[in-house]
């Protein structure tokens, strides 16, 4: 089976160097339900850190269809075939999640968005509270401010 379009866009996106790092030393890792939900509280479910670039890929969608080039339910996007758009939508080529659902179904996670820029992706969540669709929120504008967020 050869790797899709998407997946060859997303296999180049680059690790933050401090992640690398993290997973390498096996610092990074959850800090606890309780601290997620007081740092991130529009997440309210719980989410499980992924510990390697293969485990990231596969686990970061998109969550609509293949032939779909956007879906307002999820609030994503192709970028390489519609304009850019600014959150609460994320672009499903240039965003990573590092974290996802720890139930199956609950569609909930944080991701790494590289639309600020290659080198220093903003990190960004996913919020279901309105009940009708999943919106994203900037969590920290960097990952090294969203481990001192967590205190990692």
């Amino acid at each position: 089976m050869g790797l899709t379009c998407l997946d060859k866009l997303r296999r180049e996106l680059p690790l933050p160097q401090t992640l690398i790092d993290m997973i390498e030393s096996g610092r990074w890792v959850h800090p606890g339900d309780n601290v997620m939900l007081a740092r991130i509280p529009f997440i309210r479910d719980p989410l499980v850190f992924l510990n390697s670039k293969d485990s990231m890929l596969f686990n970061s969608g998109p969550l609509m269809g293949p032939i779909e080039l956007e879906s307002e339910v999820f609030s994503e996007y192709r970028g390489s075939a519609i304009p850019k758009r600014a959150l609460p939508w994320i672009d499903v080529e240039q965003t990573l999640f590092i974290a996802c659902n720890r139930w199956p179904g609950d569609d909930v996670g944080i991701a790494l968005d590289y639309r600020t820029g290659i080198d220093s992706p903003r990190i960004v969540g996913g919020d279901w509270r309105s009940g009708r669709n999943c919106i994203y929120h900037e969590i920290s504008p960097s990952f090294d401010a969203f481990v001192q967020l967590l205190g990692l």
